[in-house]
């Protein structure tokens, strides 16, 4: 008996020894992974994080709170800090969100029924003046969470800093104060390399002044310099803040692959040199003041975009006419300017040489170097010419565009395409569907 007694000891005792060991061993390939419930915990689980660690909000309503996230991951090793369940950790109240250091990741949060706390950011990638880099926002829904309109305090939904960010899979809808919902501020001359990705802007009224753009890529005073931003893959429907959805104040920026839909805004190339806009998709679907792409600068790129339905005076494309001496917040003579292979079907107004075109205003820069080739450009059987000339160009190629509406069908997915072989490349990619774009757990 005592014999057995003493075996049963000795093997309880090697198993508490023991299998805490083995336990430790099996679980070392794993995210250490920690679950907070206060804002408390939540502080010092940051405070504490090393690369690789999981920072896991618990479910519920957090109402009124700051978070700093400042940490520093690695590149296969992120810190990340996420909802327990994507979507039911709610941020409420007067609350914000900064981000700090590098590789960090924040996914799956929902901010409604609140205001910032910040005086300029909701949301951004720097806590004081210690900007993020290699850091990125997935996965989150901002519903409504605005300041009063008429509050001193700018209120920008996402600011982003640093460089080589990501913004991805996020919804933002029903913003009502008169600032951009995502801004990149520039650091000097430096370029940024940061990516808007695969959101989801819906449902933003006409705020009524200049300042509230769906996305916004640099200011007036550094906009000579390269950003190198891109945004692809999102889509915009219903986001009425303002004349300009996507404003570029940079160079060599991307826009690509974007879908439109009734939204008042244009894609507008406002200053900066050599940008790129292509592959993208805008339906006006006969809404009234809906935006086409605007141009300003030099070196630029507008190819293979598909936009149909505009109504109003806004052009499908519309090309500006330059301010003699124009200060850097004008308006820019534009220079060497490629419109290649878009398709125009159905605008009241479709390209547009020379807009704003006003002597009294010394706005006579005639635009230069242009280049307009392999476009389709068909009316509404209306008399307006599809290429209005309001200051002749100097130089302008216009070479092989098809205006006549025999020469384009109309596909099982509603888009119109050439019937020449030569242009069937004109059509690239195809609009954007809802499931395809935002939270995954919004779907």
């Amino acid at each position: 008996m005592v014999n057995k007694l003493i075996n049963h000891r000795t093997l309880i005792q090697f198993l508490i020894l023991f299998l805490p060991l083995y336990s430790s061993a099996f679980e070392k390939d794993k995210p250490n992974e920690r679950l907070v419930k206060t804002a408390q915990e939540l502080n010092a689980a940051i405070k504490e994080a090393i690369p690789g660690n999981v920072i896991i909000m618990a479910e519920g309503i957090w109402r009124d709170i700051d978070i700093v996230f400042k940490a520093k991951g690695e590149e296969k090793k992120p810190i990340t800090l996420k909802a327990q369940t994507p979507g039911k950790v709610m941020i409420s109240g007067s609350s914000c969100l900064q981000l700090s250091g590098k590789y960090l990741i924040v996914d799956g949060l929902y901010f409604k029924n609140g205001a910032s706390s910040n005086k300029s950011h909701l949301i951004e990638f720097r806590a004081g003046s210690v900007p993020a880099s290699y850091s990125r926002i997935t996965n989150i829904l901002v519903s409504g969470f605005s300041k009063p309109c008429n509050s001193p305090d700018k209120d920008v939904w996402v600011g982003l800093f640093g460089t080589n960010n990501r913004i991805d899979h996020s919804l933002f809808e029903q913003k009502t104060s008169k600032s951009p919902i995502v801004t990149v501020w520039r650091s000097g001359t430096s370029p940024d390399y940061h990516q808007i990705d695969h959101n989801y802007f819906r449902d933003i009224p006409p705020l009524g002044e200049n300042g509230a753009e769906a996305i916004r890529v640099g200011t007036s005073e550094n906009s000579l310099s390269d950003s190198h931003t891109i945004i692809e893959f999102n889509l915009f429907e219903n986001s009425n803040g303002e004349g300009e959805l996507i404003s570029v104040k940079s160079g060599r920026n991307i826009i690509r692959y974007n879908t439109v839909i009734k939204s008042k805004g244009s894609i507008s190339l406002r200053h900066g040199n050599y940008n790129e806009v292509f592959g993208n998709y805008i339906f006006g679907e006969s809404e009234s003041n809906t935006g086409g792409i605007r141009v300003m600068g030099e070196n630029h790129i507008v190819r293979n975009n598909y936009i149909q339905g505009l109504k109003g005076s806004r052009a499908a494309i519309s090309i500006i006419e330059g301010i003699e001496n124009s200060p850097i917040h004008g308006y820019l003579q534009v220079k060497n300017l490629q419109v290649i292979g878009n398709t125009l079907k159905d605008n009241d107004v479709n390209i547009v040489i020379g807009d704003l075109y006003n002597p009294a205003k010394k706005q006579t820069m005639k635009v230069e170097n242009a280049v307009l080739r392999d476009n389709v450009l068909l009316g509404k059987g209306k008399e307006k010419p599809l290429i209005l000339i309001r200051d002749e160009p100097i130089n302008m190629t216009d070479q092989k565009n098809i205006v006549y509406e025999a020469a384009i069908f109309q596909n099982k997915d509603g888009v119109y395409y050439p019937k020449d072989k030569t242009l069937e490349k004109n059509i690239i990619g195809r609009p954007l569907k809802k499931q395809e774009v935002g939270p995954v757990w919004n779907l």
